[in-house]
Formats: structure tokens, C-alpha cells, sequence
């Protein structure tokens, strides 16, 4: 299969090399591009206004001064790559994106992208272990054996398919709802003048489910026991059907 590969960790990092190196070990046409620098928590931004640097590496390998979205964007639409891929797939990202993180996260935002282009699009993660390393390997392979079989379950969805790989997998993959996350941040402010800086010091969160998760456990629960979680993700935002029904305009 023709592949096209991407994150918002950056061009150099391990997993999506990691996820790189195992899928061309499966005999597949991978081609890596990937934002130039970090762009985690990117969501799906793009780029509207201005020029996009784009560094060729090689013929399979891009890096591009833009989002995650910017270069699943510019890789289908600018003629940047010479073929058509046959799947969009973002990660491996470093840390889980589960439940609330999928409206953040740029590997969703990448799925997410290529799936509104009619490609069967997976966004994949994992989270590292008490320390600090993430085994790679294993989610890789378990997605390059299962590829085909998924990219078949996505074909004509508008979705794309989110899978989460805890540390010390117990090799067992769950079907999962998404679950609502509170992000309770804390925050230092200083002032200097009518200048004010505030820095992030730390978040505690806090997992609850959300009201369409009738029938399937959350994410975050199945991750916790150690299986990977597995959920079709849709590509547009839903509505309150109740409450529409109910506005007197």
C-alpha cells in the first residue's frame, strides 16, 4: 500500500520513524511528511495566509514549516507528492490523545484531514511508562498487520479510526467511546509594567464520560486496564438535537 505518514511531534522523532521503519518492513510505499518543528496541541490549524517552507529530503521524506493539518493538506492537494496514498496515518504520537485530547490533538488533527479528503485515515498514540520510556514497536506492528483490514472498515466513513496504546500492553484492543476530559491547569502570573506573563505550572485532569458513551467504555478506562482503545472518531462536529428542536426563532 502507498502510505502517507505524519504527527505534530516533529519530522525527527522516534515514533513516527519507529512506525516509518516497521511499515516499509511490511513491504509498504511510505512517504514521511511531517511539520519541521514541534506542533503538538496544534488541532487542526492550517495555514491560510502566506508561504509554506517545505525541505525535501529525499523522495519519500518532507518537512514542512507549517501544522499537521498544513501537510497532509499540502502533500494531496499542491502536487508535492508524486502519488496518491492509499491510507493517511498520523503518529505515533508521544502520549496518549484520548477522549477531549482529539479536538487538540495534530495526529487527529492529520486523520482528521485526510479523512474529510475521502482517505481512510487512523491517528495512532501511546503513552510512555513509569520511566519515562514508550515502546514504539509494538503499536506499529500491531497497526502494519491490521492495516488492511482497517483501511477496508473506513471506506466511505466519515470518520477516522482513533487507536491508544498504554504502557505494558497486554496485547488486547478494545472498542471505546470517547470520554470528556477537565483540564484543571494551574498557572504563575507575573506583572512587570502593563506587562503580564503567565506560565503553565501543571494540570491535573480528570476523566468523566461523555453523554453518547451508552454501550462502550471509555477510552481512558480501557487504557487504564491496559488494552488499546479503539474508536471511530466522526469528522464533523454533531448537534444538539433536542435542544434545536426545542429554539423558538
Amino acid at each position: 500500500m502507498r502510505i502517507l505518514i505524519s504527527n505534530d511531534d516533529g519530522f525527527m522523532r522516534e515514533g513516527i520513524r519507529t512506525l516509518e521503519s516497521v511499515l516499509i518492513k511490511h513491504g509498504h510505499d511510505v512517504y514521511l511528511v511531517a511539520p519541521h518543528t514541534e506542533q503538538s496541541a496544534k488541532s487542526h490549524a492550517m495555514t491560510v495566509i502566506g508561504e509554506i517552507t517545505v525541505w525535501k529530503h529525499d523522495d519519500h521524506h518532507y518537512s514542512l514549516e507549517g501544522t499537521p493539518a498544513d501537510c497532509v493538506i499540502y502533500s494531496l492537494k499542491s502536487g508535492l507528492l508524486p502519488i496518491v496514498p492509499d491510507v493517511v496515518i498520523g503518529g505515533i504520537n508521544h502520549g496518549y490523545n484520548l477522549s477531549t485530547d482529539t479536538i487538540y490533538s495534530g495526529t487527529c488533527g492529520v486523520a482528521r484531514q485526510g479523512a474529510m479528503y475521502g482517505f481512510p485515515s487512523i491517528a495512532i498514540s501511546t503513552m510512555y511508562d513509569e520511566n519515562g520510556d514508550y515502546d514504539f514497536v509494538s503499536p506499529s506492528e500491531y497497526l502494519a498487520s491490521n492495516l488492511e483490514y482497517y483501511c477496508d472498515a473506513l471506506k466511505g466513513a466519515e470518520a477516522f479510526l482513533n487507536l491508544n496504546f498504554p504502557p505494558h500492553w497486554n496485547g488486547k484492543v478494545e472498542k471505546a467511546s470517547l470520554g470528556v476530559i477537565h483540564y484543571n491547569d494551574q498557572f504563575s502570573i507575573k506583572e512587570k509594567g502593563n506587562k503580564i506573563s503567565i506560565r503553565t505550572t501543571g494540570c491535573d485532569l480528570s476523566m468523566v464520560p461523555s453523554p453518547e458513551s451508552v454501550g462502550y467504555e471509555m477510552d481512558s478506562t480501557i487504557t487504564d486496564r491496559g488494552s488499546a482503545s479503539i474508536t471511530f472518531v466522526e469528522i464533523t462536529p454533531g448537534y444538539d438535537r433536542e435542544r434545536m428542536n426545542k429554539l423558538k426563532v
